[in-house]
């Protein structure tokens, strides 16, 4: 259920002690599946646990400017780190907002808010994509959880075929992987790619810029991915590159033209799995085993991906 918070008026989305586990909001979805920090909210010993599926560095600065992302649209937060923490101010599109003045524990900067009257802390924790906030008030009536995107990076579409993240145990296909994997957490990326064929992970191997994405996500996991050895065999590249090449995209507009190719060649890589899959008639696959075959015959690697980022 909802709750407008305070005199931002921005409705938010509140979590109480008793949702079950795998609950979550189409923004949870969209940012942390896609921006690498898929918020998951799980319940135990009577209080809920806010998981980050990809912590952030201890030190990550949060200097910037970032907008709030569904529940927290119209919401903008400008920061300024100080190293020790971060100063700034969140606002409403009204103009009405507060200070923050946050200190830093750990890998956060926790600053006092007040939200509907009521006094409580914002612990804000920086991604490498953006920030994930969750405001605790003092009389425990629940957490608020909202996420939020740096201002220079861009917001992509569901694709078609998407699907949410499946439960462990929930038999996925190989296409449905390729059109979701991008909005899922690491581990059930890495737990579905595991479970895939081997032929059907061959073909994701022969599209370049498909693969670096996929090893990105299947590097985030905190659990490993069995085949992750596999992905990146003869790519010259280890999960610290990756990470380290697309973080620094993230800077430049880089990282929007890299994912921007994602998508293009994504509807190649989708329509030879589908193909193999049998799901479409010979002559629409004939054109799908020409650009496989093109992909296959490129010099492009996982490395000249990077490379050009």
């Amino acid at each position: 259920m909802g709750q407008t918070c305070g005199t931002l008026e921005i409705r938010m989305t509140l979590y109480h002690k008793g949702i079950p586990a795998h609950t979550e909001t189409g923004c949870m979805t969209r940012f942390a599946g896609y921006w690498r920090s898929l918020f998951r909210i799980l319940t135990g010993a009577g209080a809920m646990v806010l998981m980050l599926t990809l912590a952030a560095a201890a030190q990550e600065r949060l200097g910037g400017v970032y907008y709030g992302l569904d529940e927290a649209q119209g919401l903008t937060i400008q920061l300024q780190d100080g190293g020790n923490g971060a100063t700034g101010r969140i606002s409403a599109a009204d103009g009405s907002g507060q200070a923050i003045d946050g200190r830093r524990q750990g890998g956060s900067v926790v600053s006092d808010l007040i939200f509907r009257g009521k006094q409580g802390s914002a612990r804000i924790t920086p991604k490498d994509l953006g920030l994930g906030i969750t405001w605790t008030p003092q009389d425990g009536s629940g957490d608020v959880v909202f996420a939020f995107r740096r201002r220079s990076l861009e917001l992509p579409p569901l694709p078609p075929g998407f699907q949410p993240e499946p439960y462990p145990g929930q038999s996925v296909e190989p296409h449905t992987f390729l059109a979701s994997y991008e909005f899922w957490a690491p581990e059930a990326a890495a737990r579905v790619y595991d479970g895939i064929e081997e032929q059907y992970r061959a073909i994701i191997r022969l599209f370049p810029v498909v693969h670096t994405d996929v090893i990105w996500k299947l590097c985030q996991s905190s659990t490993g991915a069995r085949e992750l050895g596999e992905a990146l065999r003869g790519e010259g590249v280890t999960c610290a590159q990756v990470d380290d090449s697309l973080k620094a995209s993230q800077k430049t507009n880089g990282f929007n033209r890299f994912k921007r190719r994602v998508h293009a060649e994504r509807a190649d890589a989708l329509r030879a799995v589908e193909c193999a899959r049998g799901i479409h008639q010979p002559n629409i696959c004939v054109e799908a085993a020409q650009r496989t075959q093109r992909a296959a015959i490129a010099l492009e690697t996982v490395k000249t991906v990077l490379r050009g980022l």
